[in-house]
């Protein structure tokens, strides 16, 4: 078995989410921050809750003020993780109108960084804090209303309130329970608690999969790179792909695909819970099942959040749309909809997955969170596993 160690990682450094870009997206940007320097909205954090805050209590949208108005989104999120909140917001409220942009959040970071303070977003809906890390970094968003940030635990948002995370997802091992004899294994409880035994247990060739090209994934390598160190995750990383692993573009067909059970079809995979969770919510008969490592990365719990960039067209629809999503219903629909997991204390978990607090998660604190994820797809390039 590869002995872990603790060294650190030297090329994991700051964010590198631009590095390709150079000098010419730093022109860029000055050039737009100087476009952008116009505006004199209100700084949001000043500006008062329409009704009451988020954090006098657990509140639902009925207790909220009404969203009227344009905002604009781009969506680091896909539309099928995000739209159908957008499309309950717009339901409810009928003078409001949310323009989305939806994208990868490696393009919408480096989009922003372009456009600088002269871009047509109000807010940043990001798939991971490293992206939120990385804009924040550059400058480009403001603080949020004490009350929302508040609200959050401090490891699940920037401690000064540039960004929130608005719902968790944790890393997990997914598996169809129907084909256990399609295994070495006699027990599905023989499954490892660790997520070294997934890339170095000869058990798992040719049956396991992963989707490497998500930036989860990656931020799953930069937390193994920080708990253990590169020389560790890169020889994980090399195991793994000696496993002959199924590696996918996308973790709702990775996921469908486990379901499935077809003869060509993974029987397990590493991936994020909810994926598998949105598959059990549709049909209670789903033979997808999920668990968990245990105080290491693949038991990585992670958050999708936002942040508001600095100028805004109204800053009190943009705090008060932030406030709507970490109110009860909008833990909620993540949870129903979504599979995922509250980040509000006192909204509490309900779903076909063990909750937040059965989690043997590796305590990190994701506002500290350095994912370089240029550098871990880097890592993973130098080892096989990318580009797909």
């Amino acid at each position: 078995m590869q002995q872990r160690n603790s060294d650190r990682m030297g090329t994991f450094g700051r964010r590198t989410y631009l590095a390709a870009a150079g000098g010419a997206v730093a022109g860029l940007t000055g050039l737009a921050g100087c476009l952008g320097d116009d505006s004199d909205s209100t700084p949001i954090a000043e500006v008062d809750p329409m009704t009451q805050g988020v954090d006098s209590g657990t509140l639902s949208w009925d207790d909220l003020g009404d969203l009227e108005g344009e905002i604009t989104v781009y969506s680091g999120r896909t539309r099928d993780q995000i739209d159908l909140v957008f499309e309950e917001l717009e339901n409810k409220y009928d003078d409001l109108e949310i323009n989305r942009n939806y994208n990868d959040n490696d393009v919408q970071v480096s989009q922003l960084v372009e456009e600088g303070d002269a871009t047509p977003a109000d807010v940043f809906y990001s798939q991971d804090p490293g992206a939120l890390g990385a804009v924040h970094d550059e400058g480009l968003v403001q603080q949020l209303p004490e009350d929302i940030v508040g609200t959050v635990p401090e490891s699940y948002r920037e401690p000064d309130g540039y960004w929130t995370g608005v719902s968790g997802r944790v890393r997990s091992i997914m598996y169809n329970e129907d084909r256990l004899d399609e295994t070495p294994l006699d027990s599905w409880d023989e499954l490892p608690t660790d997520i070294f035994s997934y890339a170095e247990d000869d058990r798992f060739e040719g049956i396991i999969s992963t989707r490497p090209n998500s930036g989860t994934f990656r931020g799953f390598i930069q937390a193994m790179v920080d708990l253990e160190g590169e020389e560790t995750t890169r020889q994980w990383v090399s195991d793994f792909m000696d496993q002959d692993p199924v590696l996918y573009e996308g973790g709702s067909t990775q996921a469908e695909e486990i379901n499935r059970g077809g003869d060509d079809d993974p029987i397990i995979g590493l991936g994020n819970s909810y994926y598998a969770a949105r598959l059990v919510n549709e049909d209670s008969s789903s033979p997808i099942r999920v668990t968990f490592t245990e105080g290491d990365a693949g038991a990585l719990f992670s958050v999708a959040g936002i942040a508001a960039m600095n100028n805004v067209e109204d800053p009190e629809l943009v705090a008060e749309f932030a406030r709507h999503l970490v109110a009860v219903e909008g833990q909620e629909f993540m949870m129903d909809d979504n599979g995922e997991f509250p980040v509000v204390e006192g909204v509490d978990y309900v779903g076909p997955l063990p909750g937040p607090d059965e989690l043997d998660s590796p305590t990190y604190n994701l506002s500290e969170f350095d994912m370089d994820l240029q550098a871990a797809s880097e890592l993973l390039e130098d080892e096989g596993m990318m580009p797909l």
